[in-house]
């Protein structure tokens, strides 16, 4: 009697496991404005080509494919194509791409340990408890899975162009295969963007040098295919790697094996973050 006593209390305080994945839930929530606001512009983006189709078909491609120009969307040294592939790779997959929505996910990775920490909700949810590498993974699997939604919202606007205009046609492999490059991309920035989160104790300071990083690896990729002495700098961007634009405009998919590089540099910059992330002083 008194042994089945003194385990009694000893039960009615132990703490209830965590179930289901509520880091996720909650860092998709802390996202979903940013999310839902590059889904958004890639949509109306994506209808902007398809509605203005006439007007495009007027340029020259050529002077935007070559040249300065070229070297800043990307582009530079594609031999142009008159289709609507082209114009929507011009408009939306170039290297802008990286800058606008890979920097939004840049930022939101960047800021979502960060935040937390900041405002000490992180201990709340380690004490329910849930590990620190639970914690961390959840948070990688919310990112991810918001990049896969943007990558989905790619592809239907795609779709969505083809039916809702005259002439929109797309080659749908090398246009699937271009959401491949993009997908290489944000599993990159997401990965560099959780290793600062993990090291940093200020959101809004974290997710704004998250997307200095991805600045940073767009100029790389301007300066470096723009200017022959500075060509090396171009090895420093994802998007040399995942070239989507251009695998829209040519139709083929050079190099395959390229697409690995920003994988595995996002996959290392995450586990890096993990490992340092089990090992700070979060009250520190």
């Amino acid at each position: 009697m008194a042994a089945s006593a003194s385990v009694a209390p000893a039960a009615s305080t132990a703490r209830p496991r965590a179930r289901g994945l509520p880091v996720l839930t909650a860092t998709l929530r802390e996202s979903q404005a940013l999310i839902s606001a590059a889904a958004f512009y890639i949509l109306a983006i994506g209808l902007l080509v398809g509605l203005l189709l006439p007007a495009f078909k007027t340029l020259n491609l050529g002077t935007y494919f070559s040249g300065s120009l070229g070297a800043i969307i990307g582009t530079s040294g594609v031999p142009p194509a008159v289709t609507f592939a082209s114009y929507l790779a011009l408009e939306l997959y170039s290297s802008i791409f990286l800058l606008l929505f890979g920097g939004v996910m840049a930022f939101a990775a960047g800021g979502s340990i960060a935040r937390n920490i900041e405002d000490g909700t992180i201990d709340i949810t380690l004490a329910r408890p849930i590990s620190r590498t639970r914690y961390y993974l959840e948070k990688w699997g919310a990112l991810l899975l918001g990049s896969a939604l943007l990558v989905g919202i790619s592809i239907f606007t795609g779709w969505l162009d083809t039916v809702l205009f005259d002439g929109a046609t797309l080659d749908w492999p090398s246009f699937l295969l271009a959401q491949v490059d993009i997908g290489a991309v944000f599993f990159c920035v997401v990965g560099i963007g959780l290793l600062i989160s993990a090291v940093m104790s200020a959101g809004r300071a974290a997710g704004g040098a998250a997307t200095v990083v991805v600045v940073v690896m767009y100029l790389a990729q301007t300066f470096g295919t723009a200017a022959d002495r500075l060509g090396f700098l171009k090895f420093l961007s994802p998007y040399y790697y995942a070239p989507a634009a251009n695998v829209m405009i040519s139709q083929q998919w050079t190099d395959a094996w390229k697409v690995l590089i920003p994988v595995a540099a996002g996959l290392v910059a995450a586990l890096v973050g993990l490992v340092l992330f089990q090992r700070r002083d979060i009250t520190a």
